[in-house]
């Protein structure tokens, strides 16, 4: 037994034991499948003994995006810079009660108007929730956006030391005149899915 293992769930969590997760992690080769505009999946069975995995999904509503271009207008190009939050609910309670906020910026790799392009901004998010933050990095948009997975990269309350993938995939605006029934999307709104597999210390 590695002398960095946690040895019980009551174990305080140090940066040592967060990169023993990590390695632990790579080791065991955890299995991840990427199902076409579906969530990420972890394989349970894979799961090294002293972590635990957890599957969660959200739905965010980005708004009011800000992109600063070096040619101080038109269509952001590759190396502009943008920003953009909103809004953290539960899936089933769209503009019910908000769960949180959600912060993305970053840079665009590939131009706005570049149809052809498999994604187009490279972005560092977080998704500040009551219990915790959980911090990552992704592509986002062009034409592979349903399927691109990105890479967790930490996190803070309940999700202190968390690792895994996650997804932010579109979700399907309501017909033109329909009326939203209650927890879903309203016509025109942007709302987004996100789907979380991480891995994560037993106890946190």
């Amino acid at each position: 037994m590695s002398p960095d293992r946690p040895t019980n769930s009551n174990a305080p969590i140090t940066r040592r034991i967060a990169l023993w997760a990590g390695a632990a992690a790579s080791a065991a080769g955890v299995g991840m499948t990427v199902a076409t505009a579906g969530p990420v999946r972890a394989a349970q069975d894979a799961t090294p003994a002293g972590l635990r995995s957890e599957h969660l999904e959200v739905v965010f509503i980005p708004a009011d995006p800000v992109t600063i271009t070096l040619a101080g207008g038109g269509p952001p190009q590759r190396g502009d810079y943008f920003y953009v939050d909103g809004p953290i609910y539960a899936v089933d309670d769209v503009n019910g009660t908000q769960l949180g906020m959600y912060h993305c910026f970053g840079a665009w790799t590939s131009p706005a108007d570049d149809t052809d392009a498999p994604y187009q901004r490279l972005t560092t998010v977080q998704f500040l929730m009551d219990e915790g933050s959980i911090m990552g990095l992704i592509n986002e948009l062009g034409t592979e956006q349903v399927s691109t997975v990105g890479a967790v990269q930490g996190g803070t309350g309940r999700y202190t030391a968390a690792l895994g993938t996650f997804q932010q995939l579109p979700t399907e605006d309501p017909a033109e005149g329909a009326s939203p029934a209650p927890g879903t999307p309203g016509v025109g709104q942007n709302v987004v899915r996100a789907v979380f597999d991480l891995i994560m210390p037993q106890g946190s």
